[in-house]
């Protein structure tokens, strides 16, 4: 008896170790499923694809108010006929406003940006050096971008000229480059 039982309890312990590993495989391939669904792949090719469609409607001239927020003679106005308490209350309020636009600016470069990129290397031809005047494009962007907040800081302390007219253009350069882009790819896909 004593060899049966030695014999079942080893087939127990088989049985066991067989289903500890059934187990282990159907957790793993649980979590290859979760993991496949929520992969970032996925989530990207709709982020491009929301991207995509936005750029159709994209346009610069949403942002042409934002040329009149910076004009510093609206404030002069006011101190002459309100004084300077709200003179100051609309700087400050001003500044705020100039400050979610840029926000916003700078977000839809960023889309231009990386659609253009994206659209780049996937046209697989690069010609005219798009790659690196899309480079060039961002860093002048970043550099613009700088040069605005720094003179949006130092206007609190005295009044400075903030000319957004540049950074508008490089949007728009941008945009016309994205736009040329795509339509390379379109043209690659049909061809």
């Amino acid at each position: 008896m004593d060899k049966a039982s030695g014999t079942r309890s080893e087939e127990e312990r088989k049985q066991k170790k067989m289903i500890v590993e059934f187990l282990a495989a159907v957790v793993f391939a649980a979590l290859i499923t979760v993991l496949m669904k929520r992969w970032p792949w996925k989530r990207h090719e709709e982020d491009r694809l929301a991207v995509e469609a936005w750029f159709e409607t994209f346009s610069t001239d949403s942002y042409l108010p934002m040329l009149r927020l910076a004009e510093p003679l609206d404030a002069g106005f006011l101190t002459m006929r309100r004084g300077p308490v709200e003179a100051a209350r609309y700087k400050r309020e001003q500044r705020k406003i100039l400050k979610e636009y840029l926000r916003v600016l700078s977000r839809d470069f960023h889309r231009l940006h990386r659609l253009a990129t994206e659209s780049a290397i996937r046209a697989r031809n690069d010609h005219d050096n798009s790659s690196l005047a899309l480079l060039e494009d961002k860093l002048e962007f970043i550099f613009a971008m700088w040069s605005i907040e720094l003179r949006i800081m130092l206007n609190e302390i005295a009044p400075c000229v903030v000319n957004l007219r540049p950074l508008l253009a490089s949007v728009e350069e941008l945009t016309a480059r994205t736009r040329q882009i795509t339509r390379r790819r379109a043209e690659y896909r049909l061809s």
